[in-house]
């Protein structure tokens, strides 16, 4: 459950003249976990002082707890808990947080070539990216999206995808279940990060 005075008590802080910030967040799975995740990120922004919100670990299947409390499940797959809080920070303007709009590439290449777009949800300190890969007129059976991050960022955890490295110029394959990709269509894989999220535009390279 969570504390009906939370984000008074944020405030209260605040208002001492120091700054806040939530860390080691994580929620035991529920009816109410989605909702816990929304109305602590909304607590957050609606403090001005509140400054960044740290989840303890990426995926439930490294976390340390028995009990499935991150935004991600044990496959790597989105929960509803992540799609509360990014409505939350969505759902704001301004600098904390900001919602790049996608890095887009020209339209599918013909042949088995194939193209990827990036969109970033960012804050203080960190970053979510999902990168949109898509076929050109005809199917592949697998993709490489390389991408660079900017100084001082690195990826802290990848789904749906296979990173080689972590700073500088990242290589994202596909995993297992992904490769294929019929003409014209398209699949998605994510990752978070820490730093800047990346603005330069991704190369795919199929096969």
């Amino acid at each position: 459950t969570l504390a009906s005075d939370y984000q008074a008590n944020l405030q209260r802080f605040a208002d001492l003249g120091v700054d806040v910030q939530i860390t080691e967040l994580d929620v035991a799975q529920g009816a109410n976990q989605a909702s816990i995740y929304e109305r602590v990120t909304r607590a957050c922004l609606a403090v001005t002082r509140c400054t960044g919100i740290t989840v303890w670990g990426v995926w439930d299947a490294a976390s340390w707890r028995d009990d499935n409390p991150l935004l991600f499940d044990g496959n790597g797959n989105k929960k509803p808990a992540y799609t509360s809080v990014l409505n939350a920070l969505n759902s704001v303007s301004g600098p904390n947080p900001t919602t790049a709009p996608p890095t887009t590439t020209a339209p599918p290449p013909a042949g088995g070539a194939c193209s990827a777009s990036v969109s970033l949800n960012s804050w203080n300190g960190g970053f979510v990216a999902t990168v949109r890969v898509t076929a050109g007129s005809a199917a592949i059976r697998g993709w490489t999206v390389r991408i660079t991050l900017p100084g001082g960022a690195a990826v802290t955890g990848t789904w749906n995808a296979q990173a080689s490295g972590s700073t500088g110029t990242v290589n994202f394959s596909n995993v297992s279940y992904n490769g294929q990709v019929g003409a014209g269509g398209s699949t998605e894989f994510g990752f978070q990060g820490t730093g800047t999220g990346p603005s330069g535009t991704p190369t795919c390279t199929a096969t």
